[in-house]
């Protein structure tokens, strides 16, 4: 599957699928050379910063991403189907937060919808999401 057929995906979902296409099972990221991690970056529509962003690392991200749209009473799976670049724009976002931990909690306890606009820096983009 190319990439253009998987738009549906979630970027980061396309970037691992990216890394294991190109990688042997005994290889790691960090064998990469830095035109791969280009390459890479340019096949998926980011910059090389916001690849590095997103690449796997102790926590999914991309789960407390689906839990808090969610919370706020939007389907993921129905975005990730529409695709385009606010979904990109979004899961950078949140690949990038130094709030994981608040967010954790936030749904855990079921208050991250009512909260969400004090450390969810795509609150107001869910906001415009709901809206329209």
């Amino acid at each position: 599957m190319t990439y253009a057929e998987a738009d549906h995906a979630g970027l980061l979902a396309r970037a691992l699928d990216w890394i294991k296409a190109r990688l042997a099972h005994d290889q790691e990221l960090a064998t990469l050379a830095q035109l791969d991690l280009d390459y890479m970056a340019a096949d998926l529509g980011v910059t090389h910063a916001d690849l590095q962003a997103i690449l796997p690392r102790d926590e999914d991200t991309s789960l407390l991403m689906d839990r808090m749209m969610l919370a706020r009473g939007l389907d993921p799976d129905t975005l990730r189907a529409a695709g385009g670049p606010l979904l990109r724009d979004v899961e950078i976002t949140c690949a990038r937060c130094a709030s994981t931990r608040r967010c954790r909690h936030e749904l855990a306890a079921g208050s991250a919808a009512a909260n969400g606009h004090a450390f969810c820096g795509n609150a107001v983009t869910f906001d415009e999401m709901l809206e329209g």
